[in-house]
């Protein structure tokens, strides 16, 4: 690689390293207050109603931003061309969307007061689909420090707001309300830095140019709604045929995987427009840097795997305390998730920057498909331990069809 990519590569990746040690520890320290006020009950209440609306939110973006940041990360100058259409799309498929989750809310099995919440969560989910597109603008730009900021003050809002919020009432309702302020503040400031790389705001609702744009993003909009059913479905699953209680059991072992996720976070966020523009201007610096990449995050995920399952009772304990011990053994199964949730990362990266997104959609398709299958079956019959199977067997599939799929780079030597 050369020293002015690794440089911009690790100025980017400190950005991000830092927003998101921060980040964490407050999510963390979030959660860890509303566990201990509310227990299990109210952490699997509070996890259906953003996992729901996530899992919903299917027809937001149709695959359109993830192409445009890919197709800007390529040609800057196609920045101006794009932009008004796409935000006239995207503004367009926001509103659908939350229509559909009002439409769909209205017949779930929910006391009303959640139903309330998801509606409210949905109506920001709004700004928050439309604002990703300007931090797709920063990232084609390999900006990332904007965004950090933007998550950190978010971040700092939920523990601090959020958490006196939740420590005066001891209420779901008004904490989810703090949360989503906090939400369309970082969804504000998304935008208002991401303006800096754009000339002239325009929004075109041109239905011609759409199709043709929906032609060339389909293939993301598989891969992101195989992704979403691949992340989501187990909670929602959990909620709708065990309850609250199993729900809260198994996020509060997801939580402490999930803090582990910001490292393949952070290299895939400084990689990925990198990796698009090097795939036109320099194949060989793009193998190396996928190697390194791919060694870097096998390494830290055995690591993982070895922390998670040695601390796990330890670290059940410590943040979330002896009511939920039982997530103990759901800790340790998920535990051998983490080596192939960071290849399979990597994998999606490095294919869709390369023109390769076809073959990952197949692959998503088929483990996201698996993981619904795996998720019912394991799920009635063993609860949230079931539901961190399927989370396992559905990742190590995935990353098998990564390794398997034709023109892995590391697959070749490099010469």
């Amino acid at each position: 690689m050369t020293e002015s990519l690794k440089t911009r590569l690790i100025k980017n990746a400190g950005w991000l390293f830092g927003a998101e040690i921060i980040s964490k520890v407050l999510a963390y320290g979030v959660i860890v207050i509303l566990s201990r006020t509310l227990g299990p009950d109210g952490l699997g209440q509070y996890s259906f109603i953003f996992y729901y609306v996530g899992l919903l939110g299917i027809f937001r973006d149709l695959g359109v931003g993830y192409y445009f940041m890919r197709e800007v990360a390529r040609d800057k100058g196609r920045l101006k061309e794009l932009l008004p259409d796409v935000l006239g799309l995207k503004i367009v498929l926001a509103v659908i969307n939350f229509l559909i989750i009002v439409g769909i809310t209205l017949f779930l099995p929910k006391p009303e007061w959640i139903k309330v919440l998801i509606v409210l969560a949905g109506a920001e989910a709004i700004l928050t689909w439309i604002s990703l597109l300007f931090t797709y603008i920063m990232y084609s730009h390999e900006v990332t420090k904007y965004e950090a900021i933007a998550r950190t003050v978010e971040r700092f809002w939920a523990f601090f707001v959020g958490g006196a919020v939740l420590y005066i009432f001891k209420s779901l309702p008004p904490f989810i309300i703090a949360l989503l302020t906090g939400y369309t503040l970082r969804e504000l400031l998304r935008i208002r830095w991401g303006l800096q790389f754009v000339d002239e705001l325009r929004v075109r609702f041109r239905p011609e140019v759409w199709k043709n744009l929906l032609m060339k993003s389909y293939p993301f909009w598989f891969i992101g709604l195989f992704t979403l059913i691949y992340y989501r479905t187990d909670m929602v699953m959990l909620s709708l045929l065990r309850g609250d209680y199993e729900t809260g059991i198994y996020r509060a072992a997801f939580t402490l995987i999930e803090v582990s996720l910001f490292i393949p976070n952070i290299v895939i966020s400084t990689t990925m427009p990198s990796m698009s523009r090097l795939w036109k201007e320099d194949r060989k610096t793009l193998e190396v840097l996928f190697k390194k990449s791919f060694q870097i995050l096998l390494l830290i995920g055995l690591l993982g795997t070895a922390g998670y399952y040695t601390l796990a009772r330890i670290g059940i304990l410590f943040v979330f305390g002896e009511k939920f011990l039982p997530s103990v053994p759901v800790l340790r199964i998920l535990a051998f998730a983490v080596p192939f949730m960071f290849l399979n990362s990597l994998f999606g990266s490095y294919m869709n920057a390369t023109g390769k997104e076809l073959t990952f959609t197949k692959i998503t398709g088929f483990t996201a498909l698996l993981n619904v299958v795996l998720n019912y079956v394991l799920i009635l019959n063993y609860g949230a331990e079931g539901a961190a199977v399927a989370t396992v067997v559905s990742q190590g599939v995935a990353t098998i069809g990564g390794l398997l799929s034709e023109g892995m780079p590391i697959t070749r030597r490099t010469h």
